[in-house]
């Protein structure tokens, strides 16, 4: 047995010191390299995919380099599974790294106060309403934020941000560990009683877990030499535009000029995407929740045709529709594990009992106790702000179950990605109960939290779930496993804030991420300028969606036969956002993986599998060569997702 067989086989020696001491110095390595290349330099968008490309990037690299360093160094090389514990450490970088989340909330918090007029009226609608600990206010000091030629280590602006920088960053800290413990009590329904499957882990389990064999494969590497050369053509195009390229992006390949004429013009944007990680990612969704999807995005699309042909001016309210869908799976997540929910208390509540937890994550008493004293935390947070205590816990209670449904929906379905866009809660309560019922204050603290569900595509509950699932599966120690998360996600947060602040007290921030600051802001503003009711049509739509999914999940449990799943319901509604990026290779996978069992069966299948895996692995590769090479010459490369 040679040193590199012998290094990947030997059993998991623990999470020990070494691989903590590499991970994070690859976690704070990754913040700067997510962070830097989307706000300053351009670049990929890494955390906009359900499976992140720098998280799959680096465990390429550390598993190429491990065995010639077993050979020269065998003491450095890693054992077993440790290189999927460094894997997973880093999983907690692009949750609060990249486009949402922290890149957002960096923007916003400044933002108003700046770029505050006498036009917009900004001072007098809701500036008075932000306490002075939630953000910096001082012109003097936000000056160097924009404008450059600043640092933002100077005593006076290192002082004037740190109070809100530590308030925001301890917010994020507890959420998040809120989060951690409501996976650690759904962890075994979903699991082991629902037996979903986990498509998103597959690759890095079977990267990490056994890399030889992986590596071996030569259908896995011409699915990655298909991808990678296709990214190599595009990104030698992109510097020397007299090279061809292959229009494989989304934007690439607009088809709405094929719908002009009434009614076929009401079915709105339709983009084909041939991007070779989503056609990848997309063989591995189950066939039948793939399908149930596709029917209600067509669907969808069939409706807007018909209210166009029938002269109907009624808005649909397909938002809303998909806003209670959302809402509606998370309850019927809980509901479904009911049992499995009064078992949970009931063991937590004996100390000990026939609900054996001690491969969870934590004991379900202390991730039950975990989850009341971060909830005392978050309302006394939103007490202290100013929020009125009913506005928080129902604009807290639509997060948990919109981080439920999110969960559920990769664990089941794993799709490529999961946009759902602009579904956050202020946007559902002020769709129903109006922006009267709310009031100005809450309103204003509801929009400094925008950034927590503006886009929901690199969610932390559904990646901690498949942390665990990858824990599991690799034989980690899953409790020690939990305190290196939240060790690394606080390094995250850290290095995140000090990558962004530092850079645009130096450089200027610009326009960079001030979109998404505009875009709350305005709507802020268009909220307190035309104060409105409730929304009957819209709790109507709502209660649809809510409504339908209860009965297609009726329907599901019933009969074996009904093709329809709740879960393809959720995703497949909504005007934007959740499949209008990814039908296309959801529907060809779709395809070919139904005529490859039809007419293979499950083992050509399986023999299948490496070349789609190929195709994510070569496709990701090269996005992030094209990156880094971005990052050292300073200019925008060619990016495989825009």
């Amino acid at each position: 047995m040679n040193n590199a067989h012998e290094f990947e086989t030997k059993s998991a020696s623990g999470l020990t010191y070494r691989v903590i001491f590499i991970g994070l110095i690859l976690v704070i390595i990754n913040s700067y390299w997510i962070n830097l290349f989307i706000p300053f330099y351009g670049g990929i968008l890494h955390s906009y995919m359900s499976l992140f490309s720098n998280t799959v990037f680096t465990l390429l690299v550390i598993l190429l380099l491990n065995p010639l360093l077993a050979r020269m160094h065998p003491h450095f090389a890693l054992h077993g599974s440790e290189a999927l514990a460094i894997y997973i450490m880093l999983i907690m970088v692009s949750t609060v790294g990249g486009a949402p989340h922290l890149s957002y909330l960096a923007y916003m918090l400044p933002h108003p106060f700046w770029f505050a007029s006498s036009e917009n009226d900004w001072s007098n609608l809701f500036l008075g309403h932000v306490p002075d600990w939630m953000t910096v206010k001082n012109p003097q000091v936000l000056r160097g934020f924009y404008e450059g030629d600043s640092s933002f280590w100077m005593s006076q602006v290192f002082n004037s941000w740190i109070v809100p920088l530590l308030t925001w960053s301890v917010f994020m800290l507890v959420l998040f560990f809120v989060l951690m413990c409501m996976n650690t009590i759904l962890r075994k329904q979903f699991t082991d009683y629902e037996r979903l499957t986990y498509p998103i882990t597959w690759l890095p389990l079977e990267m990490g877990k056994n890399p030889s064999r992986f590596f071996a494969n030569k259908l896995m590497w011409i699915g990655f030499g298909i991808a990678a050369g296709g990214g190599l053509l595009n990104g030698l195009s992109h510097l020397y535009p007299a090279l061809p390229s292959l229009p494989i992006r989304a934007l690439d390949n607009r088809i709405t000029h094929l719908f002009l004429e009434r009614p076929w013009n009401a079915v709105g944007t339709m983009l084909i995407a041939l991007h070779p990680f989503a056609i990848g990612l997309s063989f591995f969704m189950p066939l039948d929740l793939a399908f149930s999807s596709l029917f209600f995005f067509f669907f969808g699309k069939a409706v807007l045709v018909l209210r166009s042909a029938l002269g109907l001016q009624i808005d649909l309210y397909l938002d809303e529709q998909s806003e209670g869908a959302w809402i509606g799976l998370g309850l019927l997540a809980l509901w479904v594990g009911r049992r499995h929910l009064k078992q949970v208390f009931a063991a937590a509540g004996r100390g000990k009992g026939h609900l054996d937890d001690s491969k969870e994550p934590m004991a379900y008493k202390w991730a039950i106790w975990g989850i009341i004293g971060g909830m005392i935390f978050l309302i006394i947070f939103a007490i202290k702000a100013g929020f009125s205590l009913w506005v928080f816990l129902l604009f807290i209670g639509i997060y948990f179950l919109m981080a439920i449904s999110l969960t559920k929906v990769r664990a089941g379905l794993g799709p490529p990605m999961h946009e759902v866009i602009f579904k956050d809660p202020a946007t559902t309560m002020v769709s129903a109960l109006g922006t009267r019922t709310i009031g100005a204050k809450n309103l204003t603290l509801m929009s400094f939290l925008y950034w927590l569900n503006r886009v929901n595509t690199s969610h932390p509950m559904p990646n901690q779930l498949e942390a665990f699932r990858i824990s599991e599966q690799a034989q980690l120690n899953s409790r020690k496993l939990t305190v290196v998360m939240l060790a690394a996600l606080a390094v995250s947060i850290v290095t995140t804030w000090t990558v962004y602040f530092s850079h645009a007290y130096e450089r200027g921030a610009g326009l960079a991420g001030g979109g998404i600051a505009w875009e709350c802001f305005n709507r802020l503003q268009r909220w307190l300028n035309s104060p409105t009711e409730y929304n009957y049509p819209a709790i109507i739509a709502m209660g649809t969606g809510f409504g339908v999914t209860l009965i297609l999940s009726a329907l599901k449990l019933r009969f074996l036969w009904w093709p329809f799943h709740p879960i393809g319901y959720v995703i497949g509604t909504g005007r934007w956002g959740d499949l209008s990026f990814i039908w296309f290779p959801m529907l060809l996978c779709w395809a070919l993986k139904l005529g490859i069992l039809r007419y293979g069966g499950l083992q050509a299948y399986r023999r299948a599998i490496p070349f789609f895996a190929g195709l994510i692995l070569g496709d990701y590769s090269m996005a992030c060569l094209w990156g880094i090479i971005g990052w050292v010459l300073k200019r925008q490369m060619y990016q495989i997702w825009v």
